[in-house]
């Protein structure tokens, strides 16, 4: 194809004029998703022949055969070379060289080849753009930059132009290039049009230019560039997301401390002036609500305490006393390390249930075990539909605090009150035995479980603490001839336990076994590093040793 190439088009160019001249008109079919995607416009306009032998190439093309793809295109070329989709097929057979790391040959031989013979082809376009992007991935960044470049402002409204943008913002980061990289972003966010194809791209860009632009801060422009992306229902919430980590990096800098005021004012003084003029319908309160919510997270990261307390006050006062408040009231107080005044808001909230959950969930942050069982059991005791539930939050709160015979005692009261749920309540309470180190018990119940492997799993871990290595082993060997996908992980476990045992021979010949019979699978690869680092033994995936 290489060496073809070149000749080849020279002859094209000569007998299109006379076969085909419509050939070399620019296309203007609608664009479709991807660069190297050709329309379904110019599919249309391909004899059947034509069409038959593309289809043959795009297929494997889009399994990733990039040999046999590249023939394909190439056959294209050869057979049907005046045809209106030739620039696409060549434009396809360059790809697939740079997916084999030809590219020097992809640039040389394909890109530059499109662009020579086809010039007014959308094909020439994207051709231009992978010559760039194909440049900045073998590290030629001067000569990528300049292709890029020219791209950029040839077709600053083309998906190639767009990418090309987006590739030069790419080189501006690594460089350090603030200034190139924020004149990029500005054009990708304000200039580029945004269709299916390139919305994605100047969405991430206007999130990047609002990002640095809050860092400086120029508030209102960072506003405007997240506007380009947000409707206006998304847009307080969203501008106070993206300003929240400059906002961090400000405060946390002393030398950058008149800055960070600036950000958080400008951030509060958009969110007052964002406010509706009345709140008379739910849509507009729950509206100023929120606005008001995000106001409090402005306060909050800025590390104003006594005004969001201000805050908290004033939307009580105007919006009236909801759980919504009281959660938000107490996770500020829980963040400031006020459980007591958490639990007093978590004590008014009008969904009695939930209030006390809370409650229970702080004790057991505070690591006040007395109190979380005492407010777990009050939920036993007033949520009769809950029980189930609130005893296996009482049952996992014991094992958070070590308290295993506390926990098996719940998980075997739950056994025989749930009986539709047992299976769990048993592999509950086996866990629970194994985490406190009950060997022989955890076996008892992981025995009873219907959990397979995963309950063979745990009793050969089991077997395998109490050295009873045979045992785990037979258990392995049945997963593995139970469960093809868990047999490479099994029978590797084989070769470690064969280890324990002190059984080096044997041990050596299972990792060999999953080298074997797995060769494509990970835990063929941990086997053949473990062969190698331990034992010092090289062995190919698939079993043969290596001269």
């Amino acid at each position: 194809m290489v060496g073809r190439t070149r000749e080849r088009l020279i002859l094209m160019v000569a007998m299109s004029f006379v076969l085909a001249p419509m050939s070399f008109l620019p296309i203007c079919s609608a664009q479709s998703t991807q660069l190297h995607d050709m329309s379904l416009q110019r599919w249309g306009k391909l004899r059947e022949v034509e069409r038959h032998q593309m289809q043959v190439a795009e297929k494997y093309f889009r399994d990733r055969n990039w040999t046999v793809a590249a023939d394909e295109y190439d056959k294209y070329l050869t057979l049907y070379e005046a045809s209106d989709a030739a620039s696409h097929a060549l434009l396809k057979w360059s790809i697939c060289q740079v997916e084999l790391r030809r590219q020097n040959t992809a640039i040389n031989d394909g890109f530059r080849s499109v662009v020579d013979y086809w010039p007014d082809s959308d094909d020439a376009i994207a051709a231009s753009y992978y010559v760039g992007k194909t440049l900045k991935d073998i590290g030629q960044t001067k000569k990528a930059k300049t292709a890029l470049t020219d791209v950029a402002e040839e077709h600053p409204k083309h998906l190639a132009g767009v990418l090309a943008m987006v590739s030069l913002a790419e080189i501006a980061t690594v460089e350090k290039d603030d200034k190139l990289k924020e004149e990029i972003l500005r054009k990708l966010t304000f200039d580029a049009i945004r269709d299916k194809r390139t919305r994605r791209q100047c969405e991430n860009a206007s999130v990047q230019l609002a990002t640095i632009l809050f860092s400086k801060p120029s508030v209102e422009d960072a506003i405007k560039s997240l506007a380009t992306t947000y409707s206006n229902e998304q847009l307080a919430s969203e501008v106070v997301s993206k300003a929240r980590s400059p906002l961090r990096n400000l405060i946390s800098d002393k030398d950058s401390a008149s800055k960070a005021e600036t950000l958080a004012n400008a951030l509060l003084g958009f969110l007052r002036e964002s406010a509706p003029d009345n709140t008379d319908s739910d849509e507009t309160k729950a509206y100023a609500k929120q606005l008001a919510f995000l106001s409090i997270d402005v306060l909050q990261t800025a590390n104003r305490t006594a005004e969001v307390e201000n805050e908290f006050s004033l939307i009580t006062k105007r919006f009236g006393t909801d759980d919504e408040l009281l959660n938000r009231i107490a996770d500020w107080h829980k963040q400031n390390g006020q459980y007591a005044k958490a639990r007093q808001a978590y004590g008014r909230f009008e969904d009695k249930v939930a209030g006390l959950q809370m409650i229970a969930t702080s004790y057991r942050e505070e690591k006040d075990l007395p109190q979380a069982i005492q407010t777990y059991n009050k939920l036993i005791a007033s949520d009769a539909e809950n029980q189930v539930k609130w005893k296996s939050e009482s049952a996992g709160t014991y094992r958070e605090f070590k308290k295993h015979a506390d926990a098996i005692a719940l998980y075997q009261q739950l056994i025989q009150e749930d009986p539709d749920d047992g299976d769990r309540w048993l592999w509950e309470t086996a866990m629970t035995h194994k985490e406190a180190g009950n060997w022989k018990d955890a076996i008892g119940f992981f025995r009873q479980s219907e959990r397979f492997p995963e309950s063979y799993w745990e009793m050969a871990s089991c077997h395998r603490q109490l050295k009873q290595y045979n045992e785990a082993i037979t258990l392995y060997n049945q997963i593995a001839g139970g469960d093809k996908s868990r047999a490479p992980a099994a029978m590797l476990q084989i070769g470690y336990t064969e280890e324990d045992a002190k059984r080096s021979d044997k041990a050596i010949a299972a990792f060999k076994k999953v080298c074997r019979l797995f060769p494509k699978d990970q835990h063929a690869s941990r086997a053949h590093a473990h062969l190698q680092n331990k034992y010092k033994l090289t062995v190919t995936l698939g079993g043969a040793k290596q001269d």
